[in-house]
């Protein structure tokens, strides 16, 4: 229960960081949010709302794998879902390190680089979990005992 307590007090930081530093651009960096139009990142509360959005999701998609699936089909699941997240992670450092992305300013770039890394720590917290599972004969997915058959 305590682990439980750190891991989402830490969580409720990162995310409160990570939408401030998305709501607080530069001057160009202003710019570009309004041309393209990132109405989800214009004020602090739009983009709190987007990062709760998202780290919310990641932890129901998570939860529901781990709670519906079997061990076996869980792992692969959320294997999958930790090289999609590494994917975006790697994709936005290589877009925000070059072009007019570069020139956003250093907090929205870090902003924008603590977002996947949020969905990353999420998702290897709960395929940590799945992991250190067994798996029972005698029990459900759910840790309910299940009847035995005749």
């Amino acid at each position: 229960m305590r682990n439980q307590f750190i891991f989402f007090s830490l969580l409720l930081i990162l995310i409160i960081l990570d939408a401030w530093l998305l709501a607080h651009p530069n001057l160009l960096g202003k710019i570009g949010v309004w041309i393209y139009k990132y109405s989800y990142l214009k004020t602090f509360p739009r983009a709190l709302g987007t990062v709760v959005l998202l780290s919310s999701l990641t932890l129901l998609l998570t939860w529901l794998i781990k709670h519906y699936f079997s061990l076996g089909t869980a792992k692969f699941i959320m294997g999958i879902l930790l090289a999609g997240t590494t994917y975006i992670l790697i994709q936005t450092i290589v877009q925000f390190s070059g072009g007019t992305y570069a020139h956003t300013g250093a907090g929205f770039k870090t902003g924008a680089i603590l977002l996947p890394f949020i969905l990353i720590i999420i998702v290897v917290k709960n395929l940590v979990e799945v992991f250190l599972q067994k798996e029972s004969s005698d029990s459900g997915r759910d840790g309910l005992k299940t009847l035995p058959e005749e």
